[in-house]
């Protein structure tokens, strides 16, 4: 069957597209060989973001195409389940008896030694699977909440039909269920993807392919207040936050020049961004001008208030992300600022140290199961009531009982992250506040966010 094909609906909110494909399994077996190529993209940089700006599309008129840190990564629609990356983990000499054998020969007629190598694999087995249904609606009763409650979508143009009315707010919620898991997803809650705390992280097949998870115990960017620091289970004594971010960036940079795939894109660059809280992006910028320009490098609002102090904080602000930058060994490096699960408690969240890609070598993907290619197989069975919208990322079914209808939506992503041994998380940084730090937070019931997240609906 060709899944080419494409139809097309009209809802009063322009054209759906509509198609879509059962999900197929294959194997797909690697030497760390990356995706090629750096597509270009109008909202984040280097990236292909979590929907394509299109039009016609739901997400795109009520939303810009615009996903906040889920554009950071490369999306892409697949039909592809189950995936294995194989990893050389080492290559040496044959060995004999314990001890390695020479390559160097002394009878020009003799076969020379041979090799020995090891692997490990990552085996991607699913997607996460995500849905929300708006309420029940009264075909002969309109609710006209399109004129009681207006939206608009993003060009200003008000929403005018229900079925749009109700699937913008299904969309919203399930892109709040994004927004969470990509931070605490864990694919082994069935209906999850893994986030950034389930790929950054240790027990992964070889402790080569382990990231660097830092626990900063709870002490400030100075390295006070708190406890003991380790890594990965070990302790460590940094001087302060800054030179342990520049130890993680340089560790990496290190062992990229050991990669046979990876050593020859470095003189094209290493992209890194830091992820963090507002907040703590903040308080990181402000420790980071007087760790530069401040004598001794002691951080204190004193220091801070200094005319080339202010001057100096004040260059780092913008960056590609809004969130400033800071500059470490003369590389600038952006901070994306993300509140969304990345805090514990009222002064305290984690940093994210993501090495995105080297050169063009693409070290992060995301991915959806073809909606398109589902709807055009169900609606080959006769079920022309399923729909896809936005590329091919959402399916949806308006499902009809009588005189009432309802409208419900779901969508299949999932992550990929090809490099773990070049990612590192920095948990339990503190830092004070002259104001108390705010996430959204879609729990509460106010449309204000009036406090951040606390430690009690955190995930790790």
């Amino acid at each position: 069957m060709s899944f080419k094909r494409q139809r097309q609906i009209q809802r009063g909110m322009g054209s759906v597209r509509q198609y879509a494909d059962p999900s197929t399994n294959a194997e797909l077996i690697q030497r760390l060989t990356l995706a090629t190529g750096v597509p270009d993209n109008p909202f984040i940089a280097d990236a292909t973001p979590f929907f394509d700006r299109c039009e016609s599309e739901l997400m795109s008129l009520h939303f810009g195409g615009r996903m906040s840190l889920l554009d950071l990564f490369n999306w892409s629609v697949s039909n592809v389940f189950t995936k294995t990356f194989n990893f050389i983990t080492y290559n040496r000499p044959e060995m004999s008896s314990g001890t390695p054998t020479a390559g160097h020969l002394t009878d020009p007629c003799a076969d020379p030694s041979g090799y020995e190598f090891g692997t490990a694999k990552i085996t991607l087995d699913g997607f996460g699977l995500y849905g929300r249904a708006a309420p029940t609606r009264y075909i002969l009763k309109p609710t006209r909440y399109c004129e009681t409650d207006p939206i608009y979508r993003v060009d200003g143009t008000p929403v005018t039909n229900e079925f749009e009315w109700d699937l913008r707010f299904v969309m919203d919620v399930l892109r709040q269920d994004l927004y969470r898991h990509i931070i605490t997803g864990n694919a082994s809650t069935p209906g999850q993807f893994d986030g950034l705390q389930q790929w950054i992280n240790t027990g992964y097949e070889s402790s080569m392919l382990d990231s660097m998870v830092v626990d900063w115990a709870g002490n400030n960017m100075a390295k006070s207040g708190g406890g003991p620091v380790t890594l990965n289970g070990s302790p460590i004594t940094p001087i302060d936050l800054i030179r342990l971010i520049q130890a993680i960036i340089r560790r990496f940079k290190q062992r990229i020049q050991w990669s046979p795939t990876l050593a020859t894109e470095r003189e094209n660059g290493v992209d890194v961004v830091l992820v963090m809280p507002t907040f703590l992006a903040e308080c990181l910028l402000d420790f980071f001008t007087c760790w530069s320009v401040c004598e001794g490098g002691q951080y204190s609002p004193v220091n801070l208030m200094t005319y080339e102090a202010r001057n100096f904080r004040d260059s780092l602000n913008g960056g590609r992300y809004g969130g400033g930058f800071i500059r470490i060994d003369g590389q600038v490096i952006d901070i994306f600022p993300y509140d969304w699960e990345t805090m514990h408690g009222t002064h305290r969240g984690d940093i994210y140290i993501l090495t995105r890609a080297v050169g063009n070598q693409q070290l992060w993907e995301g991915e959806h199961l073809s909606a398109d290619a589902a709807a055009d197989f169900i609606k080959g069975q006769g079920h022309n009531e399923y729909f896809s919208t936005d590329g091919g990322r959402v399916i949806g079914l308006t499902e009809v009982d009588n005189l009432c209808y309802k409208t419900k939506a779901w969508i299949r992503p999932r992550l990929v992250n090809r490099a773990p041994w070049l990612q590192a998380r920095i948990m339990n940084v503190e830092c004070s506040t002259i104001l108390t730090p705010l996430s959204p937070d879609p729990l509460d019931t106010s449309w204000y966010p009036l406090a951040s997240f606390g430690g009690d609906r955190r995930v790790d």
